[in-house]
């Protein structure tokens, strides 16, 4: 391990941090040597008791050494350095007590400036090694000393001498105890930026399981109802065919009851808004349709304080998922709702700009500021006090995957506006209509379409989705699950489609999609779900629809014509 390429100057940088730490703790004490060297070199020059040539023999040595011991650090090997540099320090005062002056105070408390280096840099164990050895030479010069057994000085006790002696050791222990609290101080704060980024993490971690689980229930509640949805919408519109158009009384009951099933409808979409994690596969989708839609059942979802109102420029197709595209406006619409407590308007617009497709969502609330609009789109960033911070994070998935462009454009007390713009769809990718429409109302005699293969687990949904089939002329083979369909399928010869949902035991409509693609690649298929949508790598080709529920009655008939009329060869096995 070397330091990076840098200044002699200055401490060298590593890798691992602990050995940077120790670094730059080993070359404070290396200059201040330095430093310390010229004052206690100049100062025993100006004493004439001192021999010249031996002060800078000395001090020489000294100087030589401490640059042996930079060149070690610089390598990365900053404790062997710390080792040279104290085991060096300590064999030159240990020379010190017995060549001038024995125990004198200034020379023995050097000893006190190895201990700390070696201890602030190696560790405690190593420090309790060098006070025990600096303890037994101690004892070893004090026996000397006092039975007058120490060699004769070199020079006699001066006072500048120890004058320098006290300042090299209280200046190094000075320059240790700094340096050392200094790198506490930053270990402490190292560790609680770790400690509160773990916290965070873990805090995030509970709330993606949490929200996790909630999706999870979101789903399954949602499958259910939307579910319970399917049979309700089927039998009202049933019941609305075969009502007297002079029954203005039972027409308002279904009036209103279509209304309630559209917004509970609405509000299964926005359970799914959580429990809906994989990508979708593309498709052909025309945004005036689907806004406008929305925006007639979002009112009662907003609250009646809050005003919606949509202007579109006509027919504007992307490639995208409706469902996707109902969240996005879904989370928009909520999030305007929750920035205009008092109430307001909440307004979209359609359009074109340079080719592109061009969606702005426009409320009159309380607006953001920079910082705020900086971090909207951070999944969990909220400013909600009971908000889940994934709602613009959501919109932000879901128009990438369309190809899209967010813009946003707000300030404090003016309000907020989002532009969104998407690749617009080539005009000869877009579906063409099918040619035979439903009859508004049922001729007493339906002409015999062919048979269906209806695979559905539920027993209330299969009942109302049998109902409705028989009505437009159909024969109905009905089962529970893929593995009694694919047997069906493997006997039958006349079946002009198969209608299965996506959720059954046993063999799930997903597997039986592909089963029937790899065996009768040109059956008409129309898919079913209430919580989840067909996999992107689910090839459903020309002769195949997705309907998510609660599918209404018209809604799947025009949906099978649109598959089994399709000029593509034969259609059955």
């Amino acid at each position: 391990m070397r330091a990076e390429g840098q200044s002699w100057l200055r401490p060298p940088v590593f890798p691992d941090a602990e050995v940077t730490r120790q670094a730059r703790l080993l070359f404070r004490i290396l200059w201040s040597m330095v430093g310390l060297v010229f004052v206690a070199a100049g100062s025993s020059l100006l004493d004439p008791k001192n021999d010249p040539l031996v002060t800078a023999v000395f001090y020489g040595i000294v100087m030589g050494w401490l640059g042996v011991v930079a060149l070690v650090a610089r390598t990365g090997r900053v404790v062997l350095s710390a080792w040279v540099f104290s085991l060096f320090f300590w064999g030159l005062i240990a020379y010190v007590t017995l060549a001038f002056g024995g125990m004198q105070g200034q020379n023995a408390s050097a000893f006190a400036v190895c201990v700390l280096l070696i201890g602030s840099i190696v560790g405690a164990r190593a420090a309790i090694v060098m006070t025990m050895a600096s303890s037994a030479w101690c004892a070893a010069v004090a026996y000397l000393e006092v039975h007058r057994l120490l060699p004769a000085q070199v020079v006699p006790y001066s006072p500048i001498n120890a004058w320098a002696s006290v300042t090299v050791t209280v200046t190094l222990t000075l320059v240790l105890l700094h340096t050392s609290l200094d790198s506490l101080r930053q270990a402490h704060q190292r560790a609680q930026r770790s400690a509160d980024e773990r916290d965070e993490a873990h805090r995030r971690s509970v709330q993606g399981q949490k929200m996790e689980l909630v999706g999870n229930l979101a789903s399954g509640v949602a499958h259910d109802l939307n579910n319970l949805l399917t049979v309700i919408v089927n039998a009202a519109e049933l019941l609305r065919e075969q009502v007297r158009a002079d029954d203005a009384e039972t027409r308002s009951v279904l009036d209103d009851l279509e209304e309630s099933t559209s917004r509970a409808a609405l509000m299964t979409a926005q359970l799914l808004t959580f429990g809906r994690t994989q990508a979708s596969k593309l498709e052909p989708v025309e945004l005036e349709a689907t806004t406008t839609a929305m925006c007639r059942m979002l009112p009662r979802l907003l609250g009646s304080n809050v005003s919606v109102s949509v202007s579109t420029g006509g027919e504007a197709w992307v490639l995208a998922t409706t469902t996707g595209f109902e969240q996005i406006l879904l989370n928009l619409a909520v999030n305007a709702r929750d920035a205009m407590p008092q109430g307001g308007t909440l307004r979209f617009e359609l359009g074109e700009e340079q080719g592109r497709v061009l969606l702005s969502a426009s409320d009159t609330g309380t607006g953001m500021s920079s910082e705020v609009q900086s971090r909207i789109f951070e999944p969990f960033y909220t400013t909600k006090a009971s908000g889940t911070g994934l709602g613009l994070s959501t919109i932000r998935q879901l128009v990438e995957h369309f190809d899209g462009t967010i813009q946003v454009e707000s300030g404090l007390g003016r309000g907020t506006t989002f532009r969104f713009t998407f690749p617009a769809l080539d005009p000869a990718l877009r579906p063409r209509a099918s040619s035979s429409r439903i009859p508004q109302s049922h001729l007493p005699e339906v002409k015999r379409r062919g048979r269906v293969l209806l695979a559905e687990d539920e027993a209330l949904i299969r009942r109302a989705l049998v109902r409705s089939l028989t009505l437009e002329g159909y024969d109905v083979t009905a089962v529970a699950d893929g593995e009694e369909a694919l047997s069906v399928l493997l006997s039958a010869g006349d079946l002009v489609c198969v209608v299965t949902d996506l959720s059954m035991p046993r063999m799930d409509g997903e597997a039986l999609t592909r089963s029937v693609r790899q065996r009768f690649p040109d059956l008409p298929m129309v898919l079913l779900s209430g919580n989840r949508e067909p996999p992107p790598d689910l090839e459903l080709g020309a002769r195949g629809r997705f309907l998510a529920k609660p599918v209404a009655h018209r809604q799947l008939m025009e949906a099978i014509l649109a598959v089994t009329e399709l000029e593509t060869g034969s259609g059955g096995p």
